[in-house]
């Protein structure tokens, strides 16, 4: 079931300074420096901490000192649906996580698109078309008008998404069959691995490491970059290399505080994503390739299954939800804008 965040009317108090004289301009300087909370999942060091870290450089030394960024790692914050819910109320400014999480919210249901199975080649294909196709900048629009979350930048590949297990290795669809693995609440993933015959376990990204090792759930789906951080192998030893979902990290931000901003502003925090964007890319292609010999030192199996049989499993799972959730022929359209 999708999560329904309602918005919510938060009501804010004006701040007023003093006159200074001279000795007091450096305080009515400060006083103008607005700080900017920007908030993940992700764990400190992760390549999307290492991300928010440049989006910070850029914002601060491009606006003169006119903002200044702080940034929260680890799910200080909360959880995606929790921040994405303080975004609406404006108690947090920015976040950085899956893109296609923005599902969660009411309005944003039609972004499910983004889990369709193998829609998107790559990731150089999913930032191409997603950043550029005027269609889905149109629902990014109405969705922040009616949903309170805008999302101003969709930069960052992450790693594919495969199935790491407790027990495997899972080289065929009827190796899925029976699993209880950790999926997001989102009715795209739900469906796929409703047809593959996996029992599927709405668990939020912290509290995964305790429900592997205490044997609540047999695995999990998710890609490299938010399994290998916080170390999910020591609990699963098996890494099925599924690819089925390949998608981007998405920069999310209120739209109470984006109303608010001049174009200048909102050209800066496009341009500090897309440069953060470019550091996640680097650093998740490097996890990527280290990955697999840290899971080979950790006694781990890691198995490429047959995609083409998965492939053939899960062909047309998303029919359902088509002309529905999605304007009717979308994912037909996304998947022949890569034939060029």
């Amino acid at each position: 079931m999708t999560i329904r965040i309602d918005r919510r009317t938060l009501m804010g108090g004006a701040l007023f300074g003093g006159a200074g004289t001279a000795l007091g301009m450096p305080s009515i300087a400060r006083a103008q420096t607005k700080t900017l909370k920007i908030a993940t999942i992700a764990l400190v060091n992760s390549p999307w901490h290492k991300a928010l870290n440049r989006f910070k450089e850029v914002v601060e030394s491009e606006s003169g000192g006119r903002y200044n960024v702080s940034v929260y790692t680890d799910g200080q914050l909360g959880d995606i649906a929790q921040l994405l819910s303080a975004m609406q109320l404006g108690t947090v400014d920015f976040s950085y996580f899956g893109l296609s999480s923005i599902s969660f919210v009411r309005g944003g249901e039609a972004f499910n698109v983004f889990y369709v199975p193998y829609l998107f080649k790559n990731g150089e294909w999913a930032e191409k078309i997603i950043n550029s196709d005027a269609e889905l900048q149109g629902m990014f629009d109405k969705m922040a008008t009616s949903a309170g979350v805008r999302v101003f930048g969709a930069w960052g590949q992450r790693s594919s998404r495969a199935i790491q297990s407790t027990r495997g290795p899972i080289m065929m669809p009827e190796d899925v069959k029976g699993l209880r693995l950790r999926i997001p609440a989102i009715p795209m993933l739900r469906a796929m691995f409703d047809r593959l015959g996996a029992q599927s376990t709405p668990l939020g990204m912290l509290e995964i490491y305790s429900a592997l090792s205490r044997g609540t759930v047999d695995g999990q789906d998710n890609g490299f970059d938010l399994a290998i951080p916080p170390r999910f192998h020591e609990a699963a030893k098996f890494w099925s290399a599924t690819d089925h979902v390949n998608e981007l990290v998405g920069f999310f931000g209120s739209e109470r505080l984006w109303k608010g901003l001049n174009e200048a502003d909102r050209e800066l925090f496009r341009k500090a994503s897309r440069e953060a964007g470019t550091v996640t890319t680097q650093l998740t292609k490097q996890l990527d390739t280290d990955a697999i010999e840290i899971l080979k030192k950790a006694g781990c199996t890691y198995v490429v299954p047959d995609i083409a049989a998965f492939r053939k499993a899960v062909a047309g799972v998303e029919d359902d939800l088509e002309g529905k959730m999605w304007p009717k022929g979308f994912v037909a359209r996304l998947r022949k804008l890569q034939e060029a």
